[in-house]
């Protein structure tokens, strides 16, 4: 195979080095799932406590329903309370 040089050799890796830097920095959600995500630790950690739901301070540009996270959050309801149970952050309900 034809040695190809040093920028193709660059240029090569620059890509997946990309990928890979930004999954690292951003592990969990995309921007268009964060306002779930957010919705769904809302209601997991703050019950019927609707003033410290992020999405009043923060509603974002688009009109949303929280009806799917709402679901969502009782289904992982009793994974939640296990977790806190052994401990373990809020990051390992995501």
């Amino acid at each position: 195979m034809k040695p190809r040089g040093i920028l193709w050799a660059l240029s090569y890796w620059l890509i997946p080095l990309a990928i890979l830097v930004h999954l690292s920095l951003t592990p969990f959600n995309k921007v268009e799932e964060s306002h779930s995500v957010q919705a769904v630790h809302d209601a997991l950690h703050h019950g019927f406590d609707f003033g410290s739901y992020d999405s009043k301070e923060f509603p974002g540009v688009v009109p949303r329903t929280f009806i799917g996270a709402v679901g969502v959050a009782v289904l992982t309801w009793p994974l939640s309370k296990l977790n806190a149970l052994a401990g373990l952050t809020k990051l390992a309900d995501l």
